[in-house]
């Protein structure tokens, strides 16, 4: 099966990288966790861009544009209060951002960026990429 996702990966690449959703999208279709998928393109040597949580992959990291992610000035106190309540060691898995995500109907880019405006930090990505 490993040989049939690598090829799938080759496939979908767009503009050389594996885009976030792209990568879930592959592990759902060879019922294989996304870890799988983040670890076989690693291994192709392949980049994962376009993070769903807004974390990497949006330009040169150089130029400090990798990353979408910014603190929210609008502050939803019962999401704010539900991130506090799932913190390990300062960190917030990404799968349990989704979680929160869906619990209260939002984008996931909201989520993370409400995970930003309190200093937590992000990890680990469903896909391994940190």
């Amino acid at each position: 099966m490993i040989e049939e996702i690598k090829a799938k990966i080759k496939s979908s690449l767009v503009n050389g990288q594996l885009p976030c959703t792209v990568a879930h999208v592959i592990a759902y279709e060879f019922g294989v966790k996304p870890l799988q998928v983040g670890q076989t393109a690693d291994e192709m040597e392949v980049a994962l861009s376009l993070c769903q949580l807004g974390c990497f992959g949006y330009g040169p990291k150089a130029e400090g544009k990798s990353k979408i992610l910014r603190p929210t000035t609008k502050k939803d106190e019962k999401l704010m209060e539900r991130l506090r309540s799932i913190v390990v060691e300062g960190s917030i898995p990404c799968i349990s951002l989704w979680q929160i995500a869906a619990e209260f109907g939002l984008e996931r880019l909201a989520v993370s960026n409400a995970a930003e405006t309190l200093g937590l930090k992000i990890g680990p990505c469903q896909l391994g990429c940190f």
